[in-house]
């Protein structure tokens, strides 16, 4: 998966935080996220587990030295 590169958002995230607490590395899933698929939970908040099982892949190259 290829790193995404509109940083608008992250950038102005990144602004309002220290170096330490700054977004470094993040990728869009090619998933949805639902109830369906397993990812959420009934009032929608997110399923770790299933997540990272589902995505471990993509985890680990967030965290790869290039």
């Amino acid at each position: 998966m290829a790193p995404h590169r509109d940083l608008g958002a992250v950038g102005d995230a990144n602004a309002l935080v220290s170096r330490a607490e700054s977004i470094r590395r993040f990728a869009v899933l090619p998933a949805e996220f639902s109830e369906q698929t397993g990812h959420l939970t009934p009032s929608l908040k997110l399923w770790r587990a299933a997540a990272a099982r589902d995505f471990a892949k993509d985890i680990e190259a967030l965290y790869e030295r290039t």
